[in-house]
């Protein structure tokens, strides 16, 4: 075999070596491109779990306050009912004191409605229509300074401010809606860790 034709059958057996290798780095880098982008999306989608429950968490903590500031509403509106029939002045004021700080601490959980329709020369907190769930708390501080209001209106305003929590809080809705963003996010993160356990089984082919 002359030089010319050995140099000739080197060229082109590494030429096929060099294919070789080529394609198979061609394919185990499309391989990670795959996995990148899977990666990536299921990273994504999992970043958007974690924002859906730091919302939930921020949601939890209004709500919690929510329910602390009508427990205390409906604390002095039963106290009202039960002292109605009595000349106990002094209670009853310390009861309307108690009803006035709550009208107000109300509104940065019930602010006014069309603030910008009505009441508008008023200070802003002011503004606007009042919820009908704060508007139980000021009938309920009206009834206890009129002397010929009745322990039954104090009732029904009672009852009617309890129904208007329930709603605002419904509570049967929110645990279905933590139970299904807990399922979500726990399939979510069986997702994230998925390509790293499979990766490691899958061998690039030639």
């Amino acid at each position: 075999m002359e030089v010319g034709d050995l140099a000739t059958w080197v060229s082109s057996a590494l030429a096929v070596v060099f294919a070789i290798v080529a394609r198979r780095a061609t394919k185990e880098a499309d391989i990670c491109q795959r996995e990148a982008v899977e990666l990536s999306k299921k990273n994504a989608e999992l970043l958007e779990k974690q924002h859906q429950l730091e919302l939930r968490t921020w949601t939890d903590q209004y709500f919690i306050s929510v329910r602390e500031w009508a427990n205390e509403v409906a604390c002095a509106a039963s106290e009202a009912i039960h002292i109605c029939d009595h000349l106990d002045v002094p209670r009853k004021l310390d009861i309307q004191i108690r009803l006035s700080a709550l009208i107000d601490t109300g509104r940065w959980y019930f602010p006014n409605q069309w603030k910008d329709d009505y009441g508008t020369e008023k200070y802003p907190a002011y503004r606007g229509i009042r919820q009908p769930v704060l508007d139980c708390v000021v009938a309920t501080y009206d009834l206890i300074g009129d002397a010929s209001a009745s322990k039954e209106q104090l009732v029904a305003v009672q009852r009617e401010f309890v129904s208007h929590i329930q709603e605002a809080l419904d509570p049967r809705k929110r645990d279905e809606e933590i139970k299904r963003i807990l399922r979500e996010f726990e399939q979510s993160e069986r997702l994230r860790n998925a390509p790293a356990s499979a990766s490691k089984s899958v061998k690039p082919k030639a």
